[in-house]
């Protein structure tokens, strides 16, 4: 089978998670030898091998620079202005034939059995690309990572029901559509913007094996609470510095960047360390008691959970979005959203627990991670391309 998949960045070139999701498909896909080609932005244009995946760099002004500078790896500057971005979103909504032919030509080419959107390809078209597509009688399916198809963010959310409805519009031209959480998937169907023939949850994946709970590895454990992400007022962090309020003896340990970032070091109540390469962020989580995601905003999934439990730290998440999904709508890991005195007395509880207590706690949160495996994240990948073409 071979899979031609659209997206606005792919790795090296790393904004979230999704990245990273985009990537784990494409080479389980692409080890299980299926022919897997990605179209994503570069600052040149360029072909190259990752790992049996080909992937196609296409430099486009403006947008190259947008998108790479959100990059965890790129210094590139932003250019686009708020007006600029507006003007862009019409070819994301409506008809463009420069942007229609463009994409044809492509798909042409390459002649894939099935075509995937991988990211919102958020100025680059996308109802233009869906579009030429359907045309050429190929399947074509999104995967929604984030609800930017639901909010167009701009101005003030105002032109929200005019985003959703276009984008509705254009889903009808989609064979399928996929989401990582059950949450996410239904907001989308509820809001018109399904695939036509089917709609999944595909749950997204550690890469990696679960660490055994070693009596080394409960015994290293520090009286810390880790929060790896965005430094943003969406995910909750002035929730969690209020949980963490004369918790004497404890470290509160925040890794990464964003518009919180000064106010926190200065602040001096938590630690605040730049964001890292994930083998030293995983060392942060093995010596971590709890990682939390302490989210405001409607987290669609929540990876930093699974991987915490993956590395033996017990995870603890607000009830936003996919979040109670991901942690097995289990109470005593989850609290509800703001509720600063709810996530004490769960932090508090962990805290407290001898190393017995412990190891049995991440043994239970380990029982819902078989559905988070890579070997099943392919596996359901590779059935939702197959599904597409019968």
């Amino acid at each position: 089978m071979k899979i031609l998949v659209f997206a606005e960045n792919y790795y090296p070139d790393i904004m979230g998670g999704g990245e990273f999701s985009t990537k784990q498909m494409a080479e389980g896909l692409a080890g299980k030898g299926h022919e897997v080609i990605i179209y994503c932005l570069g600052k040149d244009t360029f072909e190259e091998e990752i790992r049996g995946v080909r992937v196609k760099r296409r430099y486009i002004r403006g947008a190259s620079e947008h998108f790479l500078s959100l990059a965890k790896n790129n210094p590139l500057k932003e250019t686009f202005s708020p007006f600029e971005k507006l003007r862009r979103k019409q070819g994301d909504l409506c008809q463009n034939r420069r942007w229609y032919e463009y994409y044809k030509t492509i798909v042409m080419k390459e002649a894939p059995d099935a075509v995937h959107t991988a990211s919102p390809m958020s100025y680059l078209g996308r109802m233009n690309l869906w579009k030429a597509v359907y045309d050429l009688r190929i399947p074509v399916s999104h995967v929604c990572r984030a609800d930017s198809l639901l909010k167009l963010n701009f101005p003030g959310g105002l032109l929200d029901s005019f985003n959703i409805r276009r984008n509705a519009k254009a889903a009808l031209y989609l064979t399928a559509l996929a989401a990582p959480s059950r949450y996410l998937l239904n907001k989308h169907i509820e809001a018109g913007i399904r695939g036509q023939s089917f709609n999944e949850v595909i749950y997204n994946a550690v890469d990696f094996e679960p660490v055994p709970l070693t009596e080394e590895l409960i015994d290293k454990k520090e009286d810390m609470v880790l929060y790896a992400g965005e430094l943003s007022e969406k995910k909750g962090i002035r929730t969690l510095l209020k949980a963490m309020e004369g918790f004497k003896g404890v470290r509160l340990l925040l890794i990464g960047n964003g518009e919180l970032e000064s106010f926190l070091r200065s602040d001096g109540k938590a630690e605040v360390i730049d964001w890292m390469d994930r083998e030293e962020l995983y060392a942060y989580m093995k010596k971590a008691k709890a990682v939390v995601l302490p989210s405001k905003w409607e987290e669609p999934f929540g990876r930093i959970l699974i991987e915490a439990i993956g590395n033996g730290t017990i995870a603890i998440g607000s009830d936003r979005g996919g979040i109670p999904e991901v942690l097995g709508h289990n109470r005593d890991h989850i609290f509800k959203s703001g509720d600063a005195a709810g996530l004490r007395r769960r932090l508090e509880r962990v805290i407290r627990m001898d190393s017995g207590q412990y190891r049995e706690e991440v043994r239970k949160q380990r029982r819902i991670m078989e559905r988070f495996g890579d070997a099943v994240y392919t596996a359901d990948w590779e059935r939702f391309f197959i599904r597409q073409l019968s």
